[in-house]
């Protein structure tokens, strides 16, 4: 993630990944997906098919299960009509350049997320938490960046699954049912944005909700971000400012213009002692 200075600079560090990579993941995706969607009696006969497949085709083949799914993978892709490389990848561009922006995932444009995403690099990880910050969590990763969201309900976070499969998220996004009070084991020890929103919290104990957010703020990188949105018939997110002690809340939170209750707060977390960028002397300094 950039710091505001690198931004400035446009001093990108990490390429995103190329279209090929993203549509061989695209195919994977697809097809696992339609795995996951068939009972196991399906599975069997999807598995008989490919073997009378592969026996018509009448050369002589040593059946292994490896050869076995990769016949299976293809009668999948054949059924689903997948498109090849050259139709996908100008579909794609076209894709992803609306789903970079908030408003394809009816984000008001002056959510303070939209000041966030300039920062944002390829392969940043983010933790969104609650079912209304899962807009928040598409946008994330159409932007590269790898989420994790988590929510209680399991009905919810599957439709939030299903839509990040139906529009090409799936690389991006990995969907977990935890109790609000609980991060995912498979958190990164360091991430960098994290989304939550407040009716995740409002069910909890101040104590408990006061814990969540100091291990939350512990494992956040030098120079990363919370966003904090509003949920409904919850605590607004100012309620929370007094927890986050140093932090600095986004500049633009302070604007003439009356923002929306559905905005949130973004807070920035201060940098390292060793990551500041360097001060600037003028020459007496310097001679001295």
């Amino acid at each position: 993630m950039l710091t505001v200075p690198q931004l400035q600079a446009q001093r990108r560090r990490r390429a995103p990944p190329s279209l090929k990579q993203q549509y061989h993941e695209y195919i994977l995706q697809r097809i696992e997906s339609y795995k996951n969607s068939l009972s196991r009696r399906e599975l069997l006969d999807l598995g008989n098919e490919a073997i009378a497949e592969m026996e018509a085709a009448g050369d002589q083949f040593l059946l292994t299960e490896v050869l076995l799914t990769d016949w299976v993978d293809r009668l999948i892709h054949q059924r689903l009509r997948l498109q090849p490389y050259s139709r996908w990848s100008r579909h794609f561009r076209q894709l992803r350049q609306a789903q970079r922006e908030p408003t394809h995932w009816g984000i008001d444009r002056r959510s303070p997320v939209a000041r966030l995403l300039p920062r944002l690099e390829p392969g940043d990880t983010a933790l969104v938490v609650g079912i209304e910050a899962a807009p928040i969590a598409f946008l994330l990763a159409a932007h590269d960046v790898e989420v994790i969201f988590t929510g209680p309900d399991m009905t919810l976070v599957d439709q939030v699954e299903s839509r990040v499969a139906e529009e090409a998220l799936g690389n991006y996004c990995v969907t977990f049912v935890a109790p609000r009070s609980q991060l995912p084991s498979e958190l990164p020890p360091l991430v960098h944005v994290v989304v939550i929103d407040t009716a995740s919290l409002e069910s909890e104990p101040p104590t408990v909700r006061r814990m969540l957010l100091e291990e939350l703020m512990a494992r956040t990188a030098p120079g990363g971000a919370h966003l904090i949105i509003p949920g409904e018939h919850a605590l607004a997110p100012e309620a929370f400012l007094s927890l986050y002690g140093e932090w600095s809340r986004d500049d633009a939170a302070t604007e003439r213009r009356r923002p929306t209750r559905a905005a949130g707060v973004l807070l920035g977390k201060p940098l390292a002692a060793q990551e500041c960028p360097p001060v600037s002397r003028g020459p007496r300094d310097a001679s001295a």
